[in-house]
């Protein structure tokens, strides 16, 4: 059983808008997997989730029973237990590929969170 637990929007329903989440999300579709979204009020997280994982805000995912919190861990995790011919490979064939795309992923999601507009030059 796979759940992925996920930021709540500012509506107090829908999935937020964290990119992690959003990845990770994105990979279990591509994947065609079944799984369950948990959104998480991190004001308001309640007693099993800070059980579950003590500390830890979403995304985070639970897959058998145990626990994964780093998203590029998650990822790596998803690729290796989810594997052809029931699941697609998503992983590029070339594993510098990977570190490129994590590297412009985290900068792109520093790039738009950053509030200060006047520092986003040197991000360009």
């Amino acid at each position: 059983l796979l759940l992925h637990f996920t930021l709540i929007g500012s509506d107090g329903e829908s999935i937020g808008n964290c990119p992690f989440s959003q990845r990770i999300f994105m990979i279990l579709l591509l994947k065609g997997v079944i799984f369950t979204v948990t959104t998480v009020d991190v004001k308001r997280k309640p007693a099993n989730l800070q059980d579950l994982a003590p500390g830890i805000n979403p995304p985070f995912m639970t897959f058998d029973g145990e626990v994964k919190v780093d998203v590029n861990k998650i990822e790596e995790f998803l690729e290796e237990k989810l594997t052809p011919p029931r699941y697609p490979r998503l992983a590029p064939k070339h594993p510098e590929a990977n570190t490129a795309g994590i590297d412009i992923f985290a900068k792109f999601s520093a790039y738009i969170k950053n509030p200060r507009r006047d520092t986003h030059d040197g991000r360009r």
